[in-house]
């Protein structure tokens, strides 16, 4: 019973946070108000993807996921690491890139100029260490105290190079990587008789040791609205907007609403997601662009336990 209350627990967590940046993945907020002692959960994802978008960059093909996360719940502190595997149905693996014999040398396909979205990485491994903190604020008279998360997020994935010649043969191999640091803290406010909560994101990722390496810069709010309860399933839906740099455009120049449907099967303890995510953003060499994302991905724990105070 207890392992059954702390999954219908996380279950719900899983649809009631937003991630730091838009991911195929659910999120992992639980209340330490909710726990006795410290819990530790090993959970799993499998998902497809059309459409796949790494950090605000289009990569212009399907895909599918695999990721096992394992978190642990300390007091008011919250300790992850994720492994996730990316496939994509058309590129995998290393770049290649061809180097012709003229002087000064050019690679292709050549690198998009300054003003365009950068490229993402191909679809791969990557890594990420969380660290959170739990804090509540007063609510309204009468009501519980909400319960706010503040989070540091470390990621870093390795990005291959393979650097050939017009006939085909391989000249070098460039070994790069692409890390992130970010933090999110999430807010929480009253409009009259309205509540608003949401999240404030702010990360920096570069990419080096490739032959167009790049730096981003993300400052974002994602609003969460009210969920929805049609029979089992539950909707949900986000909003976030805000900017990022080395796009030649300064000011707001990404919209991205997500809507999210939620079915959680007691039977087999798994939840499931679909989701419509069309993210607009803006460069100075193409001006708004819209990307549409539909994922479907399934989450389990595969382990949970709680270690009780003695």
């Amino acid at each position: 019973m207890l392992t059954r209350a702390i999954l219908c627990l996380f279950a719900f967590a899983a649809t009631a946070a937003a991630q730091q940046q838009p991911s195929l993945g659910p999120d992992d907020f639980v209340d330490p108000r909710r726990r006795d002692g410290v819990l530790f959960i090993s959970r799993l994802v499998l998902g497809v993807s059309s459409n796949l978008i790494d950090d605000y960059r289009p990569l212009h093909q399907n895909g599918g996921v695999l990721s096992l996360a394992n978190s642990l719940y300390v007091a008011n502190f919250q300790f992850d690491y994720k492994h996730s595997e990316v496939r994509g149905a058309d590129h995998n693996g290393d770049v290649v890139l061809t180097k012709c014999g003229c002087q000064p040398p050019l690679y292709f396909p050549t690198a998009p100029p300054p003003g365009a979205t950068p490229l993402a990485p191909l679809p791969g491994s990557k890594d990420t260490l969380q660290a959170a903190w739990y804090h509540s604020v007063k609510g309204r008279d009468a009501e519980p105290r909400f319960m706010l998360r503040y989070r540091l997020t470390l990621t870093r994935q390795e990005i291959g190079t393979e650097i050939q010649s017009q006939t085909g043969q391989t000249l070098s191999r460039m070994s790069g990587r692409e890390q992130s640091i970010g933090v999110d803290a999430d807010t929480y406010f009253h409009v009259g008789a309205h509540d608003v909560y949401g999240s404030v994101a702010f990360a920096r990722t570069a990419r080096t040791g490739t032959n167009d390496d790049r730096r981003q810069s993300e400052l974002t709010y994602t609003g969460r609205f009210p969920a929805i309860a049609a029979g089992k399933v539950l909707l949900r839906s986000t909003l976030t907007v805000g900017g990022v740099s080395d796009r030649g455009v300064t000011g707001l120049n990404v919209v991205n609403p997500m809507f999210e449907a939620f079915f959680h099967d007691w039977r087999t303890r798994a939840n499931f997601h679909l989701i419509w995510s069309p993210q607009a953003t803006r460069s100075r060499d193409r001006g708004w662009e819209t990307q549409q994302q539909v994922a479907f991905f399934v989450d389990r724990a595969l382990y949970v336990h709680l270690f009780r105070p003695r």
